[in-house]
C-alpha cells in the first residue's frame, strides 16, 4: 500500500535521512525506530505530506498496480507533540469538523459512542466544553477517535500512547487491531513498545537495519 524508494532529506547541509526504502502491505504495523536525531517523525511529516522529500519518491497503492493521485487522501496523521484539535471547540465539534474535510458525517449517536470507548462522552465535556481545558490524557484521546473515525486505510501514529492511561492503552490496542483486521496498515513511531508487544510488528530502523 504504502511505498517508500530511495527517500533523501536534509536539513540545510545535514542529511537526516538517505536511501530509506520500506514497503508496508495491508494488515501490518510498521514500527519505525533509531536514535533521537534519527528522523522519525521527519520521515512521518514527509509521509503525512507535511514536508518534501529531497530525492526518492513516496507511492501509495489504493488498488494493486493504482498508484493514487494524492496519498493523503487515505492517510491519517496523529503528530507526536500535537493532536490536531481545535482548543476552543469542544469534542463533538472537532469531531465533526474533521469528518468534514474528508467528506464523512457521523450522527450525532454515533459520535457519542465513539466517544464513550475513550471515556469522553459525559455530556458536561463532550459538548460546549472547551478541549483546551482538557488534560494531556483526554487529548490524545480525543485525538485517536478523530484518527479512527477518518476511516483512512493507512494511520501514521507518532508517539500514539503519549499521556494514555492504563484503560486508555486497552482501547487503543482494540482499536489498532480492529484496523488491521479491515486490512488498514500503520506506521507507528513509539518508544513505549510493551502495549505493542501483542501486535506482530515489522521494523523500519532508521540506524540501518529492516526487518
Amino acid at each position: 500500500m504504502l511505498k517508500i524508494h530511495n527517500l533523501e532529506f536534509r536539513y540545510q547541509f545535514r542529511r537526516i535521512l538517505q536511501g530509506v526504502s520500506f514497503a508496508a502491505e495491508a494488515g501490518e504495523i510498521v514500527h519505525i525506530i533509531g536514535p533521537n536525531g534519527a528522523g522519525k517523525t521527519t520521515l512521518m511529516t514527509i509521509l503525512a505530506g507535511l514536508r518534501r522529500e529531497h530525492a526518492g519518491r513516496i507511492e501509495y497503492e489504493s488498488k494493486p498496480g493504482q498508484v493514487a493521485d494524492d496519498r493523503r487522501d487515505f492517510i491519517e496523521y496523529l503528530p507526536a507533540e500535537a493532536n490536531a484539535l481545535y482548543g476552543k471547540m469542544d469534542a463533538m465539534t472537532n469531531l465533526r469538523f474533521w469528518q468534514s474535510l474528508r467528506g464523512l458525517k457521523s450522527t450525532d449517536e454515533a459520535l457519542v459512542n465513539e466517544l464513550e470507548l475513550w471515556d469522553l462522552d459525559h455530556p458536561l465535556i463532550r459538548q460546549n466544553f472547551p478541549v483546551e481545558r482538557y488534560s494531556t490524557g483526554m487529548k490524545r484521546r480525543l485525538a485517536l477517535a478523530r484518527v479512527k473515525l477518518s476511516e483512512t486505510p493507512c494511520w501514521l501514529l507518532d508517539e500514539p500512547l503519549y499521556g494514555l492511561d492504563t484503560k486508555g492503552i486497552q482501547t487503543f490496542q482494540a482499536m489498532l487491531q480492529g484496523h488491521l483486521q479491515k486490512g488498514g496498515q500503520a506506521w507507528i513511531v513509539s518508544h513505549d513498545t510493551a502495549p505493542l508487544s501483542i501486535f506482530k510488528l515489522r521494523t523500519l530502523d532508521l540506524g540501518g537495519k529492516k526487518s
